[in-house]
């Protein structure tokens, strides 16, 4: 067979003449068979998944791929047997290994891919609701803690012969920066070249897995350990008013939880509902030069103007604040692909101020000095002594934690590339996110020029769900106004 050679991202792989791609790219191939980081659950990871069987515990995130056509459904069964093949973490499953210690990712050995694999045909000439509706029962679906916690759903019979691509996975594989990972390495540039399980044995690649049996230390050990701490950096020159920094430090990463919440938005309830906005993002890109701050900022920015709008409609106008937390990824160069590397900031976000410039810059001063305080991780430090209590007791606080929050909002940068997932082009990226306890919570992917926004609401707390994505759109058309982007395009 006459072969030619063909560029594919950094990677170079073989076709033939008539374009048919033989094998997918080594690198991406290597870098899925490395993704999910340690072999042992953090204690982040570990309360994640502990909770996940207690009523409103879940942390599962469903990240949906809208497809420019329909392929096939044994195609998209390979792509998916390929995935597991190439990902050795999504044929595992959580190991509890006794009292008092962290569970470890281990081989299922029962693994079969089609118990992790759905299609859905939707009826002739459904409309979106229809499709939301879909999404949502899936995304609620409770996860099988006895099986590798993911699931696919494939949805078809969409107008224009599109579809859509559901993935449900359990946060304590992984966070929004790690899912980017996987579907960077998992989806080709090109429609003829994908990741499949027919192709070749993919696990020839991956690493052989390990872990250490880790102890939760005792409340003495912590004491003790915290001490010798706190001789070194007395022996370092540290003094008390380093350890009252730090004290400042993380009263002013937490200081949404002193405020109080609106009443608009004071209910609970155990019910999710869903809903899915788009946003060009060349223009996010141009409102945040304009503003001279990062798309972050406005995108925070806009959900919190969106939110002013939304009271306003009901004629609350004496709200000075609203509980907002966000993510912040801890993420560093050289980092183990998957996993989860983040930590949470609350913000008492500010709904009396009508100006965006001014809110924008407000927003940003808070971003900037929350990204550099030395307690910025504080969360993370102090999970292992929350995992020495009982699982309900701390599955309460966290409860509690949260739900003096009443939004939570989450910008995860996607992908910049063209992508196929099992020969389709991918036209848009989101993910229906959990929602902690919050009243609801807002996420935000980016796929090429298209800014796919999530939204996961109580509607015990949000009345008007499409009256608050139409804040958001008009809150949008409103800064486009104000910086008069027509005048930079």
């Amino acid at each position: 067979m006459q072969k030619v050679q063909a560029e594919l991202a950094d990677d170079s792989a073989e076709i033939d003449a008539t374009g048919e791609a033989l094998r997918f790219p080594e690198s991406q191939l290597r870098q899925l068979a490395n993704w999910g980081g340690d072999s042992q659950l953090s204690a982040a990871e570990a309360l994640m998944w502990r909770m996940e069987t207690l009523p409103q515990g879940s942390s599962a995130g469903t990240s949906l791929h809208f497809l420019a056509s329909t392929p096939s459904w044994e195609d998209v069964c390979d792509f998916v047997d390929g995935l597991s093949k190439a990902v050795p973490r999504l044929r595992q499953c959580v190991h509890e290994l006794g009292v008092g210690q962290l569970p470890v990712w281990r081989d299922d050995q029962n693994f079969q891919v089609g118990e992790h694999l759905r299609r859905l045909s939707l009826p002739q000439n459904s409309g979106n609701d229809v499709l939301i509706s879909a999404l949502s029962d899936f995304a609620n679906t409770p996860t099988e803690i006895q099986r590798p916690p993911w699931e696919v759903l494939f949805v078809d019979g969409l107008a224009g012969n599109k579809s859509v691509f559901a993935l449900k996975i359990q946060h304590c594989l992984t966070d929004g920066g790690g899912l980017i990972q996987l579907f960077s390495a998992a989806l080709s540039e090109r429609s003829d070249c994908q990741l499949r399980g027919s192709a070749q044995s993919l696990t020839a690649l991956a690493p052989a897995a390990r872990y250490k049996r880790v102890l939760m230390p005792s409340p003495g050990k912590m004491i003790k350990s915290g001490f010798k701490v706190w001789q070194k950096h007395r022996d370092e020159g540290y003094s008390l008013t380093s350890a009252q920094r730090y004290l400042k430090s993380i009263q002013s990463l937490n200081a949404a939880q002193a405020s109080k919440g609106s009443r608009l938005l004071q209910q609970r309830s155990a019910t999710n509902g869903y809903d899915l906005l788009n946003l060009p993002l060349p223009t996010l890109k141009l409102l945040a030069k304009a503003a001279q701050a990062s798309l972050n900022d406005v995108y925070l920015a806009l959900i919190i103007g969106a939110f002013r709008r939304y009271h306003l409609a009901f004629g609350v106008d004496d709200e000075a604040s609203l509980p907002l937390a966000f993510p912040v990824s801890l993420r560093k160069p050289g980092d183990a692909v998957g996993g989860n590397q983040f930590t949470g900031v609350s913000y008492a976000s500010p709904l009396n101020i009508a100006d965006p410039q001014e809110r924008i810059s407000v927003i940003r001063a808070f971003v900037r000095g929350a990204r550099a305080e030395p307690a910025l991780d504080f969360m993370n430090q102090l999970l292992p002594v929350a995992m020495l209590l009982p699982i309900k007791l701390t599955a309460k606080l966290v409860a509690q934690y949260s739900s003096r929050l009443d939004v939570q909002v989450s910008n995860i940068p996607g992908m910049a590339r063209s992508a196929y997932l099992a020969g389709a082009l991918v036209e848009s990226h989101y993910v229906l996110p959990p929602r902690p306890g919050c009243a609801c919570m807002f996420a935000m992917i980016s796929h090429q020029d298209v800014a796919g926004i999530a939204l996961n609401y109580d509607p015990a707390a949000v009345r008007e769900p499409k009256l608050l994505l139409s804040c958001v759109s008009d809150e949008f058309a409103g800064l486009c106004a104000y910086f008069d982007i027509e005048a930079l395009v």
